[in-house]
């Protein structure tokens, strides 16, 4: 009976992974490949559908070397490039199927994962910065980090809990005037009270000093 099980969840896993191969080729024109390569594309695991940068690295450095991790914006998939072709194989046959639970948000989720040529995202990094515009790294420390997300009431009221349930995949705090989702606009007939939490001071205390 147990080998019966595990028959049918590999024939399963197997239907996901051809259908994320052919989803991958219609809506983007990436080829998946059968040999192993260095470069995974891994289904399930994308900004699109909650998985966070920081989640999903720390998964896939459990295998070897990341030598490249591209998350699309807006995607379901990210693309990941190991340093070797045994490490993106040692890394996919230990999360090919793999359940794990997206941090932020409590669900679980299953991997799917396939070989690809090469990593590679067009929109993925922009060439060039707008003019003016300057990227500081690393601004916030993790334990300021985490003083701005203590600070926050998150489930205080009910327009914010409602708001949780409407976004499933990132967590929402409204400040000034209601923010309606069907037409994504401000209701200024609905003032919320309050000001600003004290992430606003925190986070321009720190912009200041840089």
């Amino acid at each position: 009976e147990d080998h019966l099980k595990v028959h049918k969840m590999k024939k399963k896993v197997l239907r996901k992974q051809v259908r994320a191969q052919h989803t991958l080729m219609r809506h983007e024109g990436i080829e998946c490949v059968s040999h192993a390569t260095q470069s995974l594309v891994i289904a399930n695991a994308g900004l699109g559908n909650g998985m966070s940068r920081h989640q999903l690295l720390r998964i896939v450095e459990e295998y070897g070397l990341v030598e490249t991790l591209l998350m699309p914006s807006n995607k379901p998939y990210s693309f990941v490039k190991y340093g070797t072709t045994e490490e993106a194989k040692k890394a996919f046959d230990a999360l090919n199927g793999k359940e794990v639970t997206l941090e932020d948000f409590g669900q679980n989720i299953v991997l799917y994962i396939n070989f690809v040529e090469k990593v590679f995202w067009q929109n993925a990094i922009p060439t060039s910065l707008p003019p003016g515009l300057m990227v500081i790294e690393k601004i916030i420390s993790p334990e300021e980090e985490m003083r701005m997300l203590e600070s926050i009431d998150w489930m205080g009221d009910e327009d914010t809990q409602n708001a949780q349930k409407t976004l499933k995949h990132r967590r929402v705090k409204h400040f000034g005037y209601e923010f309606c989702y069907d037409n994504n606009n401000v209701d200024k007939d609905k003032p919320l009270p309050g000001g600003l939490p004290e992430i606003c001071d925190l986070f321009l205390e720190k912009c200041l000093k840089q």
